[in-house]
């Protein structure tokens, strides 16, 4: 029973540590993926209009926020619409390419 503790606590942190690696995105891929959030939030994610910046944001914001809108915990039409078209990976890329960015004004979430 001694031994069993430890292996199996190693064994956990092996398989989160894995899983924290399989959650996270590509910046590369994700700069591609993200190339259509443009038009409503401005080049490279600084935010146009009413639309806020995603530059700087933190990717486990990032993924809430794209999740939210999946669900439809989150309001808003077309986001809905278009975050329901997204696989896991496909928002954990964007995000990590957002998070890449430096945010606009110096804050990011």
């Amino acid at each position: 029973m001694k031994r069993t503790v430890p292996i199996v606590a190693g064994v956990c942190l092996c398989l989160a540590a894995i899983g924290t690696a399989l959650a996270a995105g590509d910046a590369k891929l994700g700069e591609k993926q993200a190339s259509s959030c443009n038009g409503c939030h401005g080049a490279d994610g600084r935010g146009q209009g009413p639309n806020p910046p995603l530059a700087g944001m933190k990717e486990a914001y990032f993924i809430q926020q794209m999740n939210d809108y999946k669900s439809g915990a989150r309001s808003h039409l077309f986001m809905q619409r278009l975050a329901q078209g997204l696989s896991d990976p496909h928002i954990a890329n964007m995000a990590a390419y957002y998070a890449s960015l430096p945010p606009p004004s110096g804050k990011g979430k």
